[in-house]
């Protein structure tokens, strides 16, 4: 039934594009900006309580080091992986030799995100200021030392803790599932302010072929990395799809992996029956860390503008921008147009033009679709193999 809600959301989003009422898409743009406030509303405090409670049931911090190694192994494993097939999937189709550029786009204002300066500000000085400024790595961090302190604090106390902020958690995942009825109404105006946006991408098809290699990398990496790598491990691809297709939906049309982790989490404790203390624990951290799409966008559209631009990279640059782009993706915050400013961060960073920011800006929209989409694709992999990997250690 939900799924038919969904289709049917979709049908009429297509109808409201062709009567192309204003008031419609005003009615569109206010329930999408409702939707995805209450999903990062709720977002942050999901964070940090999943963390607290799951790092406080632990029984010793040999079992919190295990997983964070686990996850940290296969996010950095995974992201390398996306940035080196960027690469490979940029040499192959060189979309800056292609001239279909036009050289009389303006340039775009971009603000100064020092990628430095970003990672400096994700450390935090305030505790309240953390969760006012929705600094998500930052709340991680907190989480992480307050979960380690509990642990160290006697059984008893420990105990009590642990009860209240799984209480807490659990409260969140109920507020969670009741928005998750107002999906197919969001569906809706998702599709519809997608559509009003891209009238305005004239510039579409003069960046085809930037565009097919991003996808195809993303592609490739979402179709076949990912899921050989689950193969390899035993897990089915399809069955896990399958069971997380409300979560990778949603991904795809709020474009925000992070506003999407509540359903992510529910899909992949009652769909794949992974043990809440594993998801609740590393689907959080990898939402913040682990953007697989958003290290082939960073690689592809870093490489690509500067050629625009006349510059050239050596092998051993290339070799060097794998790495770049994998930091980079791993310091991005999970929200929409993160690896945008990102890419924009890098191009300020080695003082090239960025007019051609301006033609891919139109067409990001549905790149950063897909992009998500495929991060949490990849969050949920790299779960149900740290899973399947615990399950055969006991």
């Amino acid at each position: 039934m939900h799924k038919f809600a969904i289709l049917f959301s979709i049908l009429l989003a297509i109808v409201a594009y062709y009567l192309n009422s204003e008031i419609i898409f005003e009615i569109a743009k206010l329930f999408s900006d409702i939707f995805i406030s209450l999903l990062k509303l709720i977002s942050l405090p999901l964070v940090f309580l999943s963390i607290v409670s799951t790092i406080s049931g632990l029984k010793d911090s040999i079992e919190i080091k295990v997983l964070v190694k686990k996850t940290l192994f296969y996010t950095l494993l995974t992201t390398i992986i996306a940035a080196f097939v960027a690469l490979s999937f940029y040499l192959l189709i060189d979309p800056a030799r292609k001239n279909f550029i036009s050289n009389t786009i303006g340039s775009i204002n971009s603000n100064n995100h020092s990628y430095f300066s970003y990672l400096k500000s994700l450390i935090p000085s305030n505790f309240v200021q953390v969760f006012l400024e929705n600094n998500m790595i930052g709340s991680i961090l907190i989480a992480f030392l307050m979960g380690g302190a509990i642990v160290s604090l006697s059984k008893e106390k420990q105990d009590i803790l642990h009860q209240i902020f799984s209480a807490l958690f659990d409260t969140l995942l109920k507020i969670a599932q009741g928005l998750l009825k107002l999906v197919p109404l969001a569906v809706w105006s998702f599709i519809t302010c997608f559509l009003h946006e891209l009238k305005g991408g004239s510039e579409f098809y003069s960046l085809l072929w930037y565009f097919v290699c991003i996808m195809s990398a993303n592609f490739v990496q979402a179709f076949l990395i990912l899921p050989l790598l689950m193969w390899y491990k035993g897990i089915s691809p399809i069955q896990t799809l399958k069971g997380v297709m409300p979560a990778l939906t949603l991904a795809f049309f709020s474009k925000s992996s992070s506003a999407t982790l509540p359903t992510t989490i529910d899909c992949v404790q009652n769909k794949l029956k992974v043990p809440k203390k594993l998801s609740s624990f590393i689907l959080p951290i990898c939402t913040t860390i682990n953007m697989n799409a958003c290290a082939a966008f960073i690689l592809i559209t870093v490489m690509f503008v500067a050629e625009m631009n006349g510059c050239a990279f050596s092998l051993s640059e290339m070799l060097i921008w794998i790495f770049l782009a994998t930091s980079a993706a791993i310091g991005n915050a999970g929200v929409p147009m993160g690896c945008y400013f990102m890419a924009t961060s890098y191009l300020m960073s080695m003082n090239v033009p960025l007019h051609i920011m301006g033609l891919i800006l139109p067409i990001y929209t549905i790149i950063d679709m897909f992009e998500t989409a495929i991060n949490v694709w990849s969050d949920i992999c790299i779960t149900q193999i740290i899973n399947k990997e615990c399950n055969s250690e006991t």
